[in-house]
Parts: C-alpha cells; structure tokens; sequence
C-alpha cells in the first residue's frame, strides 16, 4: 500500500497504548486513512480509470457501500487523497531555516511538488486541480504566501505570483504524470516523433526545425519543469526589486 512518512508517523501514534481501545472516531479515521492507503496502490497500478469504488472495495475486502460510510462520495475520497500527497509536500519541504532565502524555499516547495508527481503519477493526473480545503493545504497555502512576503512584495502582487507559481508548477507536474501514465509504447513514440518524423521535414519548407533538430529531442521533463521554475522565481525578483 501506498505510504509516506506522515502515514507511518499517523500508525505509530495509534498503536502508542496499547491497552486504550480506540473511540469510534478513532476508527473511523483509521479505516478512511486505509482506504486512502489502498487508492494509492490502485490507482499506480490500474491507472486512473482503474479507481473506482467498486474496484477500491475489492482492494479492501469490503462491500462499496461501507466505502460510502466513511466518503460521501467519490469526490470526497479523491480530495482525501490530494490532502495526502499535500501532506507530503508539507512533510518533505519542513521547517524553514532563518537563514533560507525566500528564493530557496519556493525552489524546495518546487522540488518536493515534483518528486510527489514522479511518485503517484495517478493521482496527480485525478487531483492536480483540485482544492481540498485541508489542514495541510492551508499550511502550504500559509508557507508559500509568507516566503513570498518575504520578498518584498505587496499582498495583490504576493497572491497574484502565489498563484502563477502554483498553477505553473501543478501544471507542468500534470502534463508530465499525464506522459507518465500513457502505455509505455506510447511513450516511445511521442519520444522519438522528433527523430522519426521532424527529422525528416524538407530543410528548405522547415529550417528553422531542422537546424534545431538535434536538441528538440533532448529536453527532458525534468529540465524543462527546473527551467520554467527559475523563471518564474525570476520574474518575482524583478517585481518585488520594483515594488
């Protein structure tokens, strides 16, 4: 099943006392977080089409309908399963030390947003627009608006640039979970569509492609996604150096 560190963190606390039986709330908690644990595992295996309750119930040994007792829906589910990945985001990126600076610490947001895409590719692909009003999106929303502070901004201009550097992060996290989650032949051929077609357009219709040709086919996700990262973060510079 599909762990992170906060979800250990979560079992090791429950089975602290040993003698105490938990409360129904307890339970109840528990048993959402299992099934969070086993949409995780479903979705990375069967894919995005493969989550349903009917098949999450089978994943559980339990009928949907006790899916049902404990979600309202499957809406809910998937925001429980998005508050899970902003979890560990929040987990990963920890505190800020005094000395970071405000540059850094979006960079760190950046990367822990990434390294949750390249882990649950599913999910990302279900939740990457999604709002789920959580306790741990309020503090990454709370992080990001004060790092942003940081940098000298005015709050109109902090929450117009909170807002582009998250959409342009989940964005770009989506568009490579979508590549990541398509049949692996897929994959290889929109990979090599540089070489096997574009590299074979006539020079004197296309030259501008075909000058570039050696390097279309070279720019991994990875780079592209650091690349537009840094740009944005630049573009902060120059407005908070103008503000």
């Amino acid at each position: 099943m599909a762990k992170n560190t906060a979800t250990a963190s979560r079992a090791q606390r429950s089975t602290g006392d040993a003698t105490r039986q938990p409360t129904r709330r307890e339970r109840r908690t528990l048993r959402q977080e299992a099934a969070v644990n086993a949409a995780f595992t479903l979705a990375e295996r069967e894919g995005v089409a493969g989550l349903t309750m009917r098949r999450l119930g089978q994943e559980l040994n339990v009928d949907a309908a006790v899916l049902y007792r404990l979600f309202r829906d499957k809406d809910e589910l998937l925001l429980a399963v998005c508050e899970r990945t902003i979890e560990t985001i929040v987990t990963e990126v920890g505190e800020v030390p005094g000395d970071e600076s405000w540059q850094d610490t979006l960079r760190r947001i950046a990367e822990a947003t990434w390294q949750v895409q390249t882990r649950f590719p599913a999910i990302t692909t279900l939740t990457f627009a999604r709002t789920t009003g959580g306790p741990f999106e309020a503090r990454l929303v709370e992080l990001q608006l004060a790092t942003l502070a940081r940098s000298g901004l005015a709050p109109d201009q902090a929450v117009l640039y909170y807002r582009t550097f998250v959409d342009t992060s989940l964005g770009l996290c989506a568009h490579s979970a979508a590549l990541s989650s398509l049949d692996p032949e897929v994959q290889e051929k929109d990979a090599t569509a540089w070489t096997r077609i574009y590299a074979h357009l006539p020079a004197d219709e296309y030259p501008a492609t075909r000058a570039h040709i050696d390097h279309l086919g070279s720019v991994s996700r990875k780079l592209l996604y650091d690349t537009t990262m840094e740009a944005v973060i630049s573009a902060i510079e120059r407005a908070a150096a103008a503000a």
